[in-house]
């Protein structure tokens, strides 16, 4: 009787991806090029849910590193995997251990805003606000701070305060309709705040603010 061969099986497209990022990685020339491969290769782990992997080569990068500002890097992608699994207090212990580290004004801006926004997640609306502010000081041109603003004054019961937040947020990104869903869900909650802030609803209907200004000129 004839034995029965078991061919290969052939690699598929996943597989194959991480065989050429990792070589990618260990052929990295400069300290830059594999920090940037890494980055690479955690991205594509934590889209193929593998977090585990990620988390080695994230812990591992930090433990050997002595580039500041990479390392928070390393630490700010710990805290995100660790939102993302809603492990909550592991995300602040990340995202506060990246703090540690000098790094650049868009990264600080990041990290103080995801701890607002962890903190608001976990109940402690009023450490939230703390790090909601110092996030927007730090940039107040981009909306997330002033979302997670928004979250932090309504868990402290100030809905005139949150709904302006939320009203600063869609005029910083007109785009994005994420803060006029909330303002809408506050609203309908609570709807005599409209009657009290007739301002609402310029965060509600940019577009007709812009048609008015446009008639103006």
């Amino acid at each position: 009787m004839d034995k029965k061969t078991t061919l290969p099986q052939p690699a598929s497209a996943e597989q194959h991806s991480e065989k050429l990022l990792l070589e990618r990685l260990k052929n990295s020339i400069t300290e830059e090029d594999y920090f940037r491969w890494l980055l690479f290769v955690v991205g594509f782990y934590r889209g193929v849910n593998k977090a585990e992997a990620a988390i080695a080569l994230l812990d591992s990068f930090i433990e050997k590193s002595h580039n500041d500002e990479q390392k928070a890097h390393c630490q700010l992608a710990l805290g995100q995997i660790a939102t993302d699994e809603d492990r909550l207090e592991a995300a602040l212990n990340h995202f506060r251990a990246a703090l540690g580290f000098r790094c650049k004004k868009k990264i600080t801006y990041v990290l103080h805003n995801n701890i607002g926004y962890c903190l608001n997640m976990l109940g402690r609306y009023a450490e939230g606000e703390k790090y909601c502010r110092m996030a927007i000081d730090i940039d107040s041109r981009r909306a997330s701070g002033y979302r997670n603003l928004g979250v932090s004054l309504e868990g402290q019961g100030n809905l005139k305060g949150a709904a302006w937040m939320l009203v600063e947020a869609a005029k910083a990104e007109v785009s994005d309709p994420r803060a006029r869903i909330s303002l809408e869900k506050l609203l309908a909650e609570h709807p005599a705040i409209i009657v009290q802030c007739p301002w609402i609803a310029e965060g509600l209907y940019p577009d007709l603010k812009t048609a008015a200004d446009t008639l103006l000129v």
